[in-house]
């Protein structure tokens, strides 16, 4: 899911459940200062990364919202793109 914040820009936000485990900073630091977005359709964008804001839910599950700064537009990134950091690809 991304939305655009007026003061943040975009900011994609999600789960994983192989990141439940681990702590804030950890996260932050796995994530780094670029993604790697993976559209449903196959196309690629390497995107910086601005900040990154984790809560965990009652359910014990981290919810990841990464701030991209401002695109063009939040279409460019779909419903259902996988984001990776830059190792992992």
């Amino acid at each position: 899911m991304t939305l655009d914040a007026q003061n943040e820009g975009t900011i994609i936000m999600g789960t994983s459940k192989e990141l439940d485990h681990l702590t804030h900073p950890e996260i932050k630091k796995i994530i780094g200062n670029q993604i790697l977005i993976k559209n449903t359709d196959q196309n690629e964008m390497v995107l910086r990364v601005s900040s990154v804001q984790i809560s965990t839910s009652m359910a014990e599950r981290k919810n990841i919202g990464i701030c991209i700064g401002k695109l063009e537009s939040s279409n460019l990134i779909q419903a259902g793109a996988t984001v990776y950091r830059l190792e992992d690809r």
